[in-house]
């Protein structure tokens, strides 16, 4: 596919943080032009060295350890450490400010929300990025206002002055873009709690359009590990490097394919840039392919972009359409759609009737508030049609706003059904020779009960107990509900 080489559509700096979000980075870094530069700046960021040393495409200047020995699966631990710790506060303040590079179009945040370190260190990157670039121009902003109208004015109108000094400024906003993946459903119950709460508080923060996130993309590991289980992907080792290569791919063949041309119907750069940028919410990604043999006319290429958007490659699908609690039909709103087709010059004798049919056919499919943008490639292809639709909305993919709750609901129904024992260690019998006795007087041999601490009567409790003193270790645990 000869697009994938053209040159991107949006600039972007890609960070990956932890080391699943390091791996998707990776993938990034080794995309190259046609003259062998890289089409990415790609950075890594994790808490200790040896996780960054397996990458293999970021170059070593920018991989970045905060030199904390790993993190553990804990992110709420790591949250802790980057809140309360002052030096890696510093390192990551610097990181955010000095070492991520602003002029490209989009800032990219990848990381995985089933570990310690990336879960933690992407909510703190987008607060601290957010704050020194976005923040900064709307308080700068807020300043010139209360100088114009006074102080008594500023302070009786304050909440409408920050609403002017955001409309003043929101389109000189560093833009920042999320993809973080939900885990497997065996790293178990802690893990979904935790990813839960973290996973909230990022789509809090990409619903906020004060905060400048273009959009945020949650892939599913889980149905990455069961497509790899199912397909049998020979060309990655595990269903890791199977989900980091779709991520990575499908991004970056629509970066490129809507900056190509040579057919009637063209999606532009400026096309992609809108739906990627304009609105907030969860960006839907889809990629669907076709044999160029099973195709014979145009309503097949047009149910083959309307199928499109029924389904997600990142992640299972979302419910655009749903039944509230009075039985009442709700929507989720869907802002700008993207149409893609990359197809082969065999098909060029359907004309391009199809892409307006479908066009027609998604609009009647999605509720739509904004612009469809839509366009074809025609190359080879290997003998297929593909398609990609995208587009961003407010609602969520069903595993993630509903599915891990119940999964860790079945998870702790389960544990409550288990009864656990509790382990001791057996006594070793005593052998013969300690068992002897031979039932001798020893008083015959001159030694009293009292010397071998024998007595033949019952003493006396006479002393007061003091409960404060008292040693609990003879407590037969056997005897406590």
């Amino acid at each position: 596919m000869s697009f994938r080489d053209n040159p991107p559509s949006i600039n972007m700096t890609i960070v990956g943080f932890g080391q699943a979000g390091s791996r998707i980075a990776d993938k990034f870094a080794s995309y190259k032009t046609r003259d062998g530069k890289p089409v990415y700046n790609c950075l890594a960021l994790n808490s200790n060295d040896g996780d960054l040393e397996e990458l293999r495409h970021i170059a070593p200047d920018n991989r970045i350890s905060l030199k904390l020995g790993g993190l553990g699966k804990n992110p709420e631990k790591a949250l802790q450490i980057l809140e309360q710790n002052e030096q890696v506060k510093e390192n990551l303040k610097e990181f955010v400010t000095k070492k991520v590079r602003v002029e490209d179009t989009l800032v990219l945040f990848i990381a995985g929300l089933g570990g310690g370190t990336g879960t933690a260190t992407i909510v703190k990157a987008v607060e601290e990025f957010h704050e020194f670039y976005n923040l900064k121009l709307v308080k700068q902003a807020l300043f010139k206002i209360r100088e114009q109208v006074g102080d008594a004015d500023f302070k009786q109108n304050i909440k409408k002055y920050q609403v002017d000094a955001y409309n003043k400024v929101k389109d000189q906003f560093k833009k920042i873009g999320i993809i973080a993946t939900i885990p497997v459903r065996s790293d178990g119950p802690d893990v979904l709690r935790q990813v839960n709460d973290f996973a909230s508080r990022i789509w809090a923060m990409a619903k906020n359009p004060t905060k400048g996130i273009s959009f945020v993309s949650f892939p599913d590991n889980q149905m990455f590990y069961e497509r790899f289980i199912n397909e049998r992907d020979s060309s990655s080792k595990n269903y890791r490097d199977f989900a980091n290569s779709e991520i990575s791919s499908i991004l970056h063949e629509l970066n490129t394919a809507t900056n190509g041309s040579g057919t009637s119907v063209i999606m532009d750069s400026n096309d992609f840039k809108r739906v990627v940028h304009e609105k907030e919410g969860c960006f839907v990604i889809n990629r669907v392919q076709k044999n160029v043999k099973s195709i014979s006319n145009t309503d097949d290429l047009t149910n083959l972009f309307v199928s499109s958007v029924s389904s997600n490659n990142l992640h299972d699908p979302i419910a655009l359409q749903e039944i509230d609690e009075q039985g009442q039909n709700v929507f989720a709103r869907v802002h700008h759609v993207g149409l893609l087709g990359i197809m082969p010059p065999e098909l060029n004798k359907l004309g391009s009737s199809f892409i307006d049919n479908a066009k027609e056919e998604v609009s009647k499919k999605l509720p739509l508030q904004g612009t469809i943008f839509s366009g074809y490639l025609s190359e080879n292809n290997n003998f297929n049609a593909t398609v990609y639709s995208f587009y961003k909305t407010d609602a969520l993919p069903i595993r993630l706003s509903k599915g891990l709750v119940k999964e860790y609901e079945e998870f702790m129904a389960k544990q409550k059904q288990v009864t656990y024992k509790q382990d001791s260690i057996q006594q070793i019998a005593a052998t013969a020779d300690e068992d002897l006795d031979l039932d001798l007087d020893l008083t015959d041999f001159g030694i009293s009960l009292e010397e071998l601490g024998i007595s033949d009567k019952k003493e006396e409790i006479t002393e007061d107990i003091n409960i404060d003193n008292m040693d609990f270790s003879n407590i037969n645990p056997n005897d406590i509900n």
